[in-house]
């Protein structure tokens, strides 16, 4: 199954994609052109000229993926993924490449969610937001019909179907509210942060390492961390951001050294 994935993704990242609802701009066909003919460099800049002036959108953060990973930057390349699929959880393009490229960085993300998580998070990964959004409000709509049902027919039959049908639709809609949310929450949460230098040293305190005491662990290009501070330390230039890394460890590290996702 990894082999196929992997296939996959390596098919994938060989063309840009317009699709998944994208807009097409001028730039974006010149950076479309400019990738066909493996002309990266002039394919970042001209996405990322097409996203300044047209918008965002998950297929664009793809094919910057797709571009950054061409160039060798799978930092960079993980953003975008990372970007591509808070935008819309489905795309599945993203999903893949984004896995065919965390199996090339060094720090690997240990898989310590629970079954139940899994599932939770497939199901709030199966729609975006705005889709959730729709759903739930279709759930409602339902909802209120059953109440009209029960209350207004004088059939039994109508009546104890709108009674029982209501309650799992009403249970229904708790639950697509709830997911509703947790999809919104995603796409605007901004606590993770990606590595960009090939190493990058984390120390115990907001600063440059003094003393090997004061040295952390040390962290590579790619992998995905959570942020839970920030600091301007005094005599420090920049920001120091603490992070709490997937094994659960927390130390600090230069704000110049991740990218937010």
């Amino acid at each position: 199954m990894n082999k196929i994935i992997s296939i996959l993704a390596v098919i994938a990242l060989l063309v840009p994609t317009a699709s998944l609802g994208a807009r097409t701009t001028t730039y974006d066909q010149q950076a479309d052109s400019a990738y066909s003919a493996e002309n990266y460099p002039l394919a970042e800049k001209l996405y990322l000229k097409a996203a300044g002036e047209q918008g965002t959108s998950s297929a664009l953060f793809y094919n910057l993926g797709n571009t950054y990973y061409r160039q060798g930057n799978l930092g960079k390349a993980i953003v975008y993924y990372e970007r591509a699929l808070k935008l819309d959880p489905s795309n599945s393009d993203a999903r893949e490449n984004l896995e065919f490229v965390k199996s090339k960085i060094t720090d690997k993300e240990p898989d310590s969610s629970s079954v139940v998580g899994k599932a939770v998070d497939n199901i709030i990964n199966s729609f975006h937001a705005d889709a959730w959004a729709w759903i739930t409000l279709c759930l409602f709509a339902i909802l209120i019909g059953a109440i009209a049902a029960y209350l207004f027919s004088e059939i039994i039959i109508i009546r104890k179907t709108a009674f029982f049908g209501g309650l799992v639709v009403f249970v229904l809609t708790v639950c697509a509210v709830a997911i509703s949310f947790a999809a919104a929450n995603r796409v605007e949460a901004d606590n993770h942060a990606v590595i960009l230098p090939p190493a990058a040293q984390l120390s115990t305190a907001p600063r440059e390492a003094r003393s090997q005491s004061e040295q952390a662990f040390l962290l590579h290009e790619g992998t995905k961390v959570e942020v839970i501070d920030s600091v301007s330390s005094p005599g420090e230039e920049g920001k120091w951001l603490e992070v709490r890394v997937p094994t659960g460890e927390r130390a600090w590290i230069k704000s110049t050294d991740v990218e937010r996702i």
